[in-house]
Order: C-alpha cells, then structure tokens, then sequence
C-alpha cells in the first residue's frame, strides 16, 4: 500500500460491516417467509453496503466531508484480516441462535414444526378420511348450536319452562310493590 496506516476508520469499518453482518443473519434466521421484499432487504442491505462504502470513500472526500474516508478502501477491502473479521464474528454470534433453533426442532418438536416440513417438502396427505371427519365434525357442532338455540321465547316445550310455570299458583294475587 502506500504506507500509511489505516487507524481508527479502518477498525470501525470493520466493527461496522461485522455487526451489519450479524444483524442481517438475524434477521434472516428468525424470518418465516422469504419473499422478493426479504430477499431484496436482507442480502441486498449487505450488497449496498459492500457497493457504498467505495462510492463515498471516493466522492465524499472531495466535497471536504469525510475526509477520514480517503483511501481506506485499499486498506479494508484489499485486506484478509478484514474478511477474516467479518464472517468470524458474524458465524460466532449467531452459533449460539442457530444452535438453540437446531434443538429445538430437532429434539423438542411442537406439531406445528411438523406442519411446516409437511408443507415445505409437499407431502401429500394419504388420509382422505380425515377430511370427511373434520366435516362430520364441524356439521356436528353446528347441529349442536342450533339445538341450543332453537325455540320460541314463551314455548311449552320440555325445557325446563313448564316446571317453572306450575311451581307458581297463578289465582293469587300478587304482593303489592311488584
């Protein structure tokens, strides 16, 4: 290089880029669905850094702001120390996240991780029966409501209106204040 020290800017590039890195691989571990907007946000907010940092390093310096920029993309891209940094700090910061999600879904299954293989891998369902017991049952449930609520609000019916009528002497008179 030209032999002069990268200093403080180079260190905090790196710090930088290294927890850019780490945040985004969080992102994407605790993301459900990927879609164009995910993939466009997550690896592309990488990807715009990457291409960032050599645009400004070049043209900030010549409208006098960031003068510290000059010249430290030679010594931070051009180095192995820095890509080592990256994605050491970036692999050890997350072991522990993927690790505690790697056991949970390999040795402490709840039904809907089931649910989400069946569906990722489109394994088909060889239980047609268990469709017509859903609706048997559902149609079930709703006869059952129906039961529940049928009838008229002053109907004789056997449900326990008639007891209530005859436990009453309806030729007294009723007390005063009522």
């Amino acid at each position: 290089h030209d032999g002069l020290v990268g200093g403080q800017w180079v260190y905090g590039v790196i710090i930088y880029t290294a927890v850019l890195t780490t945040v985004l691989l969080k992102a994407a571990l605790i993301t459900n669905m990927w879609t164009k907007w995910t993939v466009l946000a997550i690896p592309g907010s990488l990807a715009l850094w990457f291409a960032f940092l050599p645009v400004y390093a070049v043209v900030a310096p010549k409208f006098r702001t960031s003068t510290e920029y000059q010249g430290i993309v030679v010594h931070v891209y051009a180095n192995a120390r820095f890509w080592l940094t990256v994605v050491l700090l970036a692999v050890l910061c997350m072991v522990r996240d993927y690790g505690y999600k790697f056991l949970k879904r390999m040795y402490f299954t709840k039904p809907y991780h089931i649910v989400q293989e069946i569906q990722k891998f489109n394994i088909p369902d060889y239980r047609p029966r268990m469709e017509r017991f859903k609706k048997a049952v559902h149609k079930a449930r709703l006869l059952q409501r129906l039961r529940r609520t049928r009838g008229y609000a002053f109907s004789q019916t056997e449900g326990g209106q008639e007891k209530v009528i005859r436990a009453y002497d309806t030729t007294m008179q009723k007390p005063s204040g009522y």
